[in-house]
C-alpha cells in the first residue's frame, strides 16, 4: 500500500480504518472517531531528515505518527488547546528602566504583560554577558556547567538545550535573534526548526566598527509575525530576541527623548571615555529611547498574537539577558561587575492559569525558565538541571519561590579575575572564589556603595570545583569572533 501524508496522518492508514481525511493542511473536520465516538483530529507533523531517527524508514515514521494521532491526539470539542510558549529576551534591559518596576517612563507592552500576569521582583541573570546568559536560559545550567563563560564561545555539542527537547517531541520551534553574539555558529540554534538571524545594521561605537552585526527590532518583529501566521494552529516554542537597548544608544527617528528630559545622575560617576556628565545624560536618554522603541515593537508582536487569536492561548515570558551600567559604579555598559544594575533583570509572565496582577518577591534566575518552559509544553524535565520550575509559584499553587538563592559569575575577558555573586532575601555577596568578598544589605544599601568584608558564602563555595575546572580552559577565538569582541569593546585589538 502506498502511504501519503496529509496533515500528519497517512491517508492510506485512514482508508484502512474505514475513514478518509479531506485533503489539505487546513482541513478542519473528519469522520474518524475513537471507540467512544469522539472525533479524532489529525496532529500536525513535519518530517525532516534531521528529525527522522537513524534506521527508520518513512513508512515506519508515518505509522508512528498515526498511532499518536489515534491514541494521544486532542479529542472532542472540549479539548485543551495545544501549549504555546513565547520567550522574549530584550538585550541590555535594566529592570529599573521598566515602568512596572518603577522606571522613569511607562513601557506599556512590558507593563501590560505584568498586569495581565505575574511580575517577578527579584529575578537575576547568572552573568552580565549576552552569549553566556542566553546559554543558561536555553540549557537550564549555570555558566560554569554549560561552559560558555564569555561571548563568542560556542555551546558544546554535548550540552542539550530545551529547544532540542521540544523539537524531538514534535513541537514547532523557532528563534528570531538580532545580534551576532547569538549567531548560529555559537550553538544556540540547535533544536530550532527555524533560526533567523539576518544582520542589517553595522555596529559603530567609540571608533570601533563591525559590519553586519545586528538587526533593528522592526525587522525581527516582522519575521516573527510571519512565522506565527504559518504556525498558529500548532504547539510551539518561540524565541524572539531584541538588541536595540544595547550601546551605542541611537534610537530610530521618532523615539529620541527630549533634550531637556530630566536624568538623575545621583550616585553616578563618569565612566572611562565619557568626557562629561552632560554626555553621560545624553547616553542615558539615548538608552531610554531605545527601550521605548523596543517596547513599541514588542507591543506590535503582542498585537499580532491577538490578531491570530493566540494572545490568551500563549504563555508569554518577557525578560532580559543583563542590565547596563549607565554611570553606576563608574561603568557605562556591562560585563565588568556584578552589581544590581547589571544582574537584576525584568521578568514578567502571562498565560493560561496565571492570575493577573501577581507581584512575586523571591529568588529567580534565567536558568529557571528552561524547566518552566518544558512544564508549560507538557514535556518531561531532564534531570540534573540547575534551574527549577517556577510554574507552580507563578500559578499560585505555592506561596514562595522554589529557588533558595540566586548565584552567578562573571569572568571579564580576558585579563580580569573571576567574580561570583550570591543573592537571597535582600542580601548579596560579591567576590572571588578564594575570598574574601563584600556583603551587602540591599534594603539598606540599594546602590551597593559600602558593604562589609565577608567570606565566601555556602552557595558559592559549593560550586567552587566546577567553576575552577571550567576556568582553566581559555577559549580559542577565530578571527571573526575576535573582530566582533573588539567591536563591542570586550577585547582590546
Amino acid at each position: 500500500m502506498a502511504w501519503k501524508l496529509i496533515y500528519g496522518v497517512p491517508l492510506g492508514m485512514s482508508r484502512a480504518l474505514g475513514n478518509e481525511f479531506p485533503s489539505g493542511r487546513n482541513a478542519s473536520s473528519t469522520d474518524l472517531r475513537d471507540e467512544r465516538g469522539d472525533t479524532l483530529r489529525p496532529v500536525p507533523l513535519q518530517i525532516t531528515r534531521e528529525r527522522m531517527p537513524r534506521g527508520l524508514s518513512v513508512p515506519v515514521v508515518l505509522i508512528a505518527a498515526a498511532v499518536v494521532a489515534l491514541g494521544c491526539g486532542p479529542t472532542g470539542a472540549g479539548s485543551q488547546p495545544p501549549p504555546r510558549v513565547l520567550i522574549v529576551t530584550i538585550d541590555t534591559l535594566r529592570a529599573d528602566h521598566v515602568g512596572a518596576y518603577g522606571g522613569p517612563f511607562p513601557t506599556p507592552a512590558i507593563d501590560g504583560v505584568a498586569t495581565a500576569g505575574a511580575l517577578l521582583l527579584d529575578a537575576c541573570t547568572p552573568t552580565p554577558s549576552t552569549g553566556p546568559a542566553h546559554a543558561s536560559l536555553w540549557t537550564g545550567l549555570h555558566p560554569w556547567r554549560h561552559g560558555v563563560l564569555d561571548n563568542a564561545v560556542p555551546l558544546g555539542a554535548d550540552v542539550p538545550t530545551i529547544g532540542e527537547v521540544a523539537q524531538k517531541a514534535g513541537i514547532a520551534t523557532a528563534a528570531f535573534v538580532s545580534s551576532y553574539m547569538l549567531a548560529p555558529r555559537f550553538g544556540l540554534s540547535r533544536g530550532f526548526d527555524t533560526y533567523h538571524f539576518e544582520a542589517s545594521e553595522n555596529y559603530f561605537w567609540r571608533g570601533r566598527d563591525q559590519k553586519a552585526f545586528w538587526t533593528r527590532a522592526d525587522a525581527t518583529t516582522d519575521a516573527a509575525l510571519g512565522w506565527l501566521r504559518d504556525h498558529r494552529r500548532e504547539s510551539f516554542l518561540l524565541w524572539v530576541h531584541y538588541f536595540d537597548p544595547h550601546a551605542p544608544y541611537t534610537p530610530p527617528p521618532g523615539f529620541e527623548r527630549p533634550i531637556g528630559e530630566r536624568v538623575s545622575l545621583d550616585g553616578k560617576s563618569l565612566p572611562p571615555g565619557v568626557p562629561s556628565f552632560a554626555r553621560l545624560a545624553d547616553s542615558i536618554r539615548g538608552y531610554r529611547g531605545d527601550v521605548a522603541y523596543t517596547d513599541t515593537e514588542l507591543r506590535r508582536l503582542l498585537e499580532g498574537l491577538r490578531a491570530l487569536d493566540l494572545l490568551d492561548a500563549t504563555t508569554i515570558v518577557i525578560t532580559s539577558d543583563h542590565g547596563e551600567g549607565l554611570g553606576d559604579h563608574g561603568l557605562l555598559e556591562h560585563g565588568e561587575n556584578l552589581f544590581e544594575e547589571l544582574v537584576h533583570i525584568p521578568l514578567a509572565v502571562r498565560g493560561p492559569g496565571i492570575a493577573p496582577g501577581r507581584r512575586l518577591a523571591g529568588s529567580a534566575q534565567l536558568e529557571d525558565l528552561a524547566p518552566t518552559a518544558l512544564e508549560l509544553l507538557k514535556l518531561p524535565v531532564p534531570p540534573g538541571l540547575d534551574g527549577v520550575s517556577l510554574l507552580r509559584w507563578l500559578r499560585g499553587a505555592v506561596a514562595d519561590s522554589p529557588r533558595g538563592a540566586v548565584v552567578g559569575r562573571r569572568k571579564p575577558y580576558p585579563r580580569e579575575p573571576d567574580l561570583f555573586f550570591a543573592r537571597r532575601d535582600g542580601r548579596k555577596w560579591i567576590g572571588p572564589l578564594d575570598g574574601p568578598g563584600r556583603a551587602f544589605r540591599l534594603d539598606l544599601d540599594p546602590r551597593e556603595s559600602a558593604g562589609e568584608e565577608a567570606v565566601v558564602p555556602a552557595e558559592v563555595a559549593s560550586i567552587e570545583s566546577a567553576a575552577r575546572d571550567r576556568s582553566e580552559a581559555a577559549p580559542t577565538l577565530d578571527s571573526e569572533s575576535r573582530r566582533a569582541l573588539e567591536a563591542l569593546g570586550y577585547l582590546k585589538p
